[in-house]
């Protein structure tokens, strides 16, 4: 499934696809949690992914916005986090209230993990926005 893009990134800042700069604050920061995703035996919770589809999908029916951000709260590899946030975002790919995920600092701070998480994500939701808290480059917007 291809969504139309409805935002991008210059220089750090959110625009939507028309020119118009958007405040970041104008789009929900959804706070998904790595250990909701993925529990102890490292399988995925199906059901919380489902529940949050649901959300998200009750905010495209609203014409609002979210940005997925996730929660490093896992003692483990940053690889096996970015494939459960690959395999989050594999479950929420037909919901287009979603504009893009948030790098956690964790994934921020390590460029090859950066870029493996914007390899991995991107590959299937080329439409998508990426921020982070410091400077990862300058397609990455600062919130």
């Amino acid at each position: 499934m291809k969504f139309e893009k409805f935002f991008e990134s210059k220089n750090h800042k959110l625009f939507k696809i028309d020119g118009t700069e958007t405040p970041v604050s104008a789009v929900k920061a959804w706070s998904v949690k790595w250990s909701d995703v993925e529990g102890a035996e490292e399988e995925y919770n199906e059901n919380y992914l489902a529940k949050l589809r649901d959300q998200l999908k009750a905010l495209e029916e609203k014409g609002e916005f979210a940005f997925i951000e996730p929660v490093y709260d896992k003692d483990a590899l940053p690889g096996q986090f970015n494939n459960a946030m690959k395999h989050t975002s594999r479950r929420i790919k037909d919901c287009a209230s979603v504009i893009g995920f948030a790098l956690p600092d964790q994934v921020a701070g390590d460029s090859d993990v950066t870029a493996d998480f914007l390899e991995k994500l991107s590959e299937k939701h080329p439409h998508y926005v990426y921020f982070a808290k410091k400077d990862c480059g300058d397609s990455i917007i600062l919130y």
